[in-house]
């Protein structure tokens, strides 16, 4: 056995060399990084099955409804079908060892089923700030009215007016908000169309931020009527 001299004496060393085995190029079981991940936003009217090259990766997710999938590591195929039959639509995606890949399913100005990527990669958040932008993805709301507040400024503003279901891949292109450190609220309702509706919002949501953090809040039909909305 160790005598108690030995391990006073080289305990720092041996600490050392533990912390250093996690501090190698090759991935190991305690520093491992995640698998990839897909998150499917269902945005569209009705279920839709999610096929990743060809093969069913979730059979059903419900209309106003978030799930994930973990597909390898590259490019993919990503198909969404309307359960029950329709026209289906293709994207081209691509995941990351380690990332989340997010893709919408939304309702074509056609009617039918369209896929888009919600990842945002050119919004860079400085140091000491913080983003936020709102999708509107329940297609049988109608317009809503989006009201927020931000860490500099507590005053509730319109996010933007009229706000309507984006409807068209390249509508998603809301832009995010900038502030500073601190937390955000988004608060949604159907009328009246200004701030007097802050008060008795029936669907709210805070967001504390970090610096260099931002986050996507997205607008789901809910089951039953009216709306939810859940961040990214």
């Amino acid at each position: 056995m160790l005598s108690m001299r030995f391990l006073k004496r080289f305990a720092p060393a041996l600490a050392a060399l533990l912390v250093g085995a996690c501090d190698t190029q090759t991935p190991t079981a305690c520093c491992a990084l995640g698998t990839p991940s897909l998150r499917v936003v269902n945005g569209f009217t009705t279920p839709v099955e999610v096929s990743i090259d060809g093969n069913v990766a979730i059979s059903s997710l419900a209309a106003g409804e978030i799930a994930t999938a973990a597909p390898t590591s590259g490019g993919h195929s990503l198909s969404l079908r309307p359960v029950g039959g329709g026209v289906s639509s293709t994207q081209s995606i691509s995941t990351t060892t380690g990332g989340m890949t997010t893709v919408a399913a939304v309702r074509s100005l056609s009617g039918s089923v369209s896929a888009t990527v919600l990842d945002d990669t050119n919004s860079v958040v400085p140091a000491g700030a913080t983003k936020v932008r709102v999708l509107h993805l329940a297609p049988t709301a109608g317009t809503l009215q989006v009201y927020r507040t931000q860490p500099d400024f507590p005053t509730p503003v319109s996010w933007q007016f009229p706000f309507n279901y984006q409807a068209e891949p390249t509508s998603l292109s809301a832009p995010f908000y900038q502030s500073t450190v601190g937390t955000w609220e988004v608060r949604v309702w159907p009328t009246p169309a200004d701030a007097s509706g802050w008060a008795n919002a029936p669907v709210r949501i805070s967001i504390p931020l970090e610096s260099g953090q931002k986050a996507t809040v997205v607008i789901l039909d809910k089951p039953g009527g009216g709306v939810k909305v859940e961040k990214l």
